[in-house]
C-alpha cells in the first residue's frame, strides 16, 4: 500500500503543527508561480494546489487523492512516470514529489511533455546541500515518511531538468537552519536555503510522435 494511504492523517497534521512553514513555503513558490492552466504532480491532499488555484493535478494514492477532491481539485490517480498528457498545460508544479518518485528523470520527461510549449515546470525540494537538508538525510531512516526518499541537491536538479529540455533557469528559496524549530524565513535568489523552487522553460514544441 503507499505510504500516504497508510500515514495521510499524519500528514496532515504536519500541516497544522507547522502552519508558518506551510505559508513560507507558498509565499515562494508564488514569487514564481507563472499564470494559466496548471498542474501539480503529486497533488496530494491539495494543500498545496488550492491556495495557489490549480484546478488539476496527479496522484497515486487513493487517501489523499479522495481529500484533495474535497478541496476542489480534479484528480486522476496515476504516477508521475506513468502520467499521459501531451502539450497540454501552461504549468506543472511538483511540490517535494521529486524526492518520492521512483525515476525522477522520467518524471520530468512527462513534464515536458505535458507542457504547451513556453510552459514552465517549478519543482519545489528540500536541498540535499542545505542545513536541513543534511538533517532529513542523516535521520531519515527514524521517519515514515523520509525513509525511502531521495534528496537531491540544486545542481541535480537543473541538470535532470535540461536533460530533459529544460531551459531559462530561475530559483528562489526560504527556510534557514538545521531544524524546524530554529528556521528564519526570507525569500531570495537560492544560496544556501532549505526550501528550493526551481522554475524552468519549455521552449521547443515536442509533438503527440512518442520517441
Amino acid at each position: 500500500m503507499n505510504m500516504f494511504d497508510l500515514y495521510y492523517e499524519d500528514y496532515e497534521e504536519w500541516f497544522e503543527k507547522h502552519p508558518e512553514i506551510y505559508e513560507e513555503e507558498l509565499k515562494t513558490i508564488k514569487t514564481i508561480l507563472p499564470k494559466g492552466r496548471g498542474m501539480e504532480v503529486g497533488v496530494g491532499s491539495g494543500r498545496f494546489a488550492a491556495p495557489l488555484d490549480i484546478k488539476f493535478g496527479i496522484e497515486p494514492s487513493r487517501k489523499m487523492a479522495e481529500i484533495a477532491r474535497k478541496r476542489g481539485i480534479e484528480v486522476v490517480e496515476t504516477t508521475a512516470e506513468k502520467m499521459d498528457f501531451d502539450n497540454e498545460f501552461d504549468f506543472i508544479l511538483m511540490v517535494t514529489t521529486i524526492c518520492f518518485v521512483k525515476d525522477a528523470f522520467k518524471t520530468i520527461q512527462n513534464c515536458y511533455r505535458a507542457l504547451k510549449k513556453d510552459g514552465y515546470l517549478l519543482v519545489a525540494f528540500v536541498d540535499l546541500n542545505s542545513p536541513l537538508g543534511r538533517m532529513y538525510e542523516k535521520n531519515k531512516h527514524k521517519s515514515k515518511f523520509y525513509a525511502p526518499a531521495t534528496f537531491f541537491t540544486k545542481d541535480d536538479i537543473i541538470n535532470l531538468m535540461k536533460k530533459a529540455g529544460f531551459s531559462e533557469f530561475e530559483c528562489k528559496e526560504s527556510l534557514y537552519g538545521d531544524t524546524l524549530d530554529n528556521l528564519k524565513f526570507k525569500i531570495n535568489d537560492c544560496n544556501g536555503g532549505a526550501f528550493k523552487v526551481i522554475r524552468g522553460k519549455k521552449c521547443f514544441f515536442v509533438s503527440n510522435n512518442r520517441q
